[in-house]
């Protein structure tokens, strides 16, 4: 009796844990979202479930596929500095604070890049005078697998941001 009991207390905790809306790693606090284009937003959810996305004055609505995955595309935003909210809303609710709309740039490719400014010479004084309030990046962990992978957000990450 005790282990019926127990194989279904875990299918409880494993199917109620399945069911929240989740998102990736690059859609988090501090983000940017691109100006002037559509902008997709996405993640996972329990297959069936419709999730909802709010942002800038506008909601849209998609329903997870048979994998869990789900997609919306915003309308196009207006570049703002001023802090929005993008809310994200299945059986769970999920809020992204702080999200400006702008310019976002990819870069990629060079060794050079990973060299952080504390690194430099005089990098005290270049950092006590950058005064970029806006600007937010977002730094990939380098991992590698033989499949794809699709990296979800850890438990407290954020977008690295002054």
């Amino acid at each position: 009796m005790k282990t019926s009991t127990l194989l279904l207390l875990t299918f409880a905790c494993v199917a109620s844990a399945r069911a929240e809306v989740k998102l990736p790693a690059i859609i988090s606090d501090h983000m940017v979202v691109q100006t002037d284009a559509s902008v997709p937003i996405w993640g996972w959810a329990e297959p069936g479930e419709e999730v909802t996305v709010s942002f800038a004055a506008q909601s849209k609505t998609a329903k997870a596929n048979a994998d869990g995955k789900w997609m919306v595309k915003l309308d196009q935003v207006k570049t703002s500095d001023q802090p929005q909210t993008l809310s994200v809303k299945g059986k769970n609710t999920l809020t992204v604070k702080d999200v400006l709309a702008g310019e976002v740039w990819l870069g990629s490719g060079q060794s050079n890049m990973a060299l952080n400014v504390a690194a430099v010479n005089h990098s005290a004084e270049e950092i006590a005078a950058a005064k970029f309030p806006a600007l937010r990046m977002f730094i990939v962990r380098k991992q590698s697998g033989l499949q794809p992978l699709q990296w979800r957000r850890p438990a407290g990450f954020a977008f690295a941001h002054r």
